[in-house]
C-alpha cells in the first residue's frame, strides 16, 4: 500500500474551510479575561442582569483552551481546528502577528455560540510561513456577532535561532488623545493565559525560546486597543466597531505600556501601544462604521 505524503505548506489549498465549533462561555471566563486587562466592566454590556457580553471576548477563542478553566466536551479553538488537520505544518512557537475584528452585537450568556472557521490566506515572509484564519461568530438564532481575522506565523526558522537585537526605537509624536498607562506583570499574563503553562505564563519556558521573560499574549494588546477606542466612540463601538491591529514587537511581562491615539478623517482613530523605551509593540486603526 502506497503511503500518501502529507501536504506541504505550498500545497495547502486556500481558501480552506476548517469547519464549525461551538462554545458556551461562562461568566467566570468572561470576567477572568476582562480583569486581566484591567477592564472593570468585566466585558459585560449594559445592565449586568441582562448577561450581555462584549463581542471582544470572542477574540480569546483563537488559542483555545489557553486561558480557560472550563471547557465543554468537543470545544476547540480556531487554531486547534487547523492543527488537528495540518499539525505537521506547525512549528513551536507559533506567533500571532495581526488581528482584525468587526463587532456586530453583544451575545447573551447561557446560549451556545457557533464559530465558522476557514483559512483565507497564506504567505511566506522572511523565513516564516503565515496563515490568516477567519472566524465568523453567530448566536443560537443565527444572528452574526463578530468577524475576526487572525494572522499568525505557524512555522518560523528565525525564532529557532538566537534572538536578534531589537531595532532602534522609532521616534513618535505625543498622543493627541489622553494616553493610558498600563503596567504589565506576570500575574496579569498568567490570569489571561492559564491554566496551560506556556511562554505566556512562565519565565523559564519563555527563556527556552531565547527571550528574557514571559511574553504576554498579543490579544492582551488587542483588548487594550479596543477599550481605548470604546472610550472615544462610546457604546456604538460594541455594534459598529472595526479594529485592525498589527503586533510589531513581543510584549514582556514587566513592560510599562502607553496606549495612545490620534483622530483621523471621519470616525477613524490611529492607535498605538509603546513600551517604556518608546518602541511600538502594536499599531492599529479603529473605525466606527456606518450602519447598512
Amino acid at each position: 500500500m502506497t503511503e500518501i505524503a502529507a501536504p506541504t505548506f505550498d500545497d495547502l489549498p486556500v481558501p480552506l474551510k476548517l469547519g464549525s465549533t461551538f462554545f458556551s462561555p461562562a461568566i467566570e471566563q468572561v470576567r477572568k479575561f476582562a480583569y486581566a486587562v484591567e477592564d472593570e466592566t468585566g466585558w459585560l454590556v449594559g445592565d449586568p442582569t441582562d448577561a450581555l457580553v462584549h463581542p471582544l471576548f470572542l477574540s480569546t477563542y483563537m488559542w483555545w483552551p489557553s486561558g480557560f478553566y472550563l471547557r465543554a466536551p468537543g470545544e476547540i479553538g480556531h487554531f486547534g481546528l487547523f492543527r488537528q488537520r495540518h499539525g505537521h505544518l506547525v512549528g513551536t512557537p507559533f506567533l500571532h502577528g495581526k488581528s482584525s475584528a468587526r463587532f456586530l452585537r453583544p451575545f447573551r450568556l447561557g446560549r451556545p455560540i457557533r464559530a465558522d472557521v476557514a483559512v483565507t490566506e497564506k504567505y511566506r515572509r522572511r523565513g516564516r510561513d503565515f496563515i490568516v484564519m477567519r472566524a465568523s461568530f453567530f448566536d443560537a438564532d443565527g444572528e452574526a456577532l463578530a468577524v475576526y481575522d487572525h494572522g499568525c506565523a505557524i512555522r518560523s526558522e528565525e525564532v529557532q535561532r538566537a534572538a536578534t537585537p531589537s531595532p532602534s526605537p522609532v521616534a513618535t509624536s505625543a498622543s493627541e488623545l489622553p494616553p493610558r498607562r498600563i503596567e504589565m506583570s506576570l500575574e496579569k499574563s498568567r490570569l489571561f493565559s492559564l491554566p496551560a503553562e506556556n511562554y505566556h505564563t512562565h519565565d523559564r519556558l519563555a527563556q527556552a525560546m531565547g527571550v528574557r521573560v514571559a511574553i504576554p499574549a498579543a490579544t492582551m494588546s488587542f483588548a487594550y486597543l479596543s477599550r481605548f477606542a470604546e472610550d472615544i466612540f462610546g457604546a456604538a463601538w460594541i455594534s459598529r466597531g472595526s479594529l485592525d491591529a498589527t503586533f510589531t514587537r513581543m510584549l514582556q511581562r514587566d513592560d510599562v505600556l502607553s496606549v495612545e491615539g490620534h483622530r483621523k478623517a471621519g470616525a477613524t482613530l490611529a492607535l498605538s501601544i509603546h513600551n517604556a523605551r518608546r518602541e511600538p509593540v502594536a499599531v492599529a486603526t479603529a473605525r466606527l462604521l456606518d450602519l447598512p
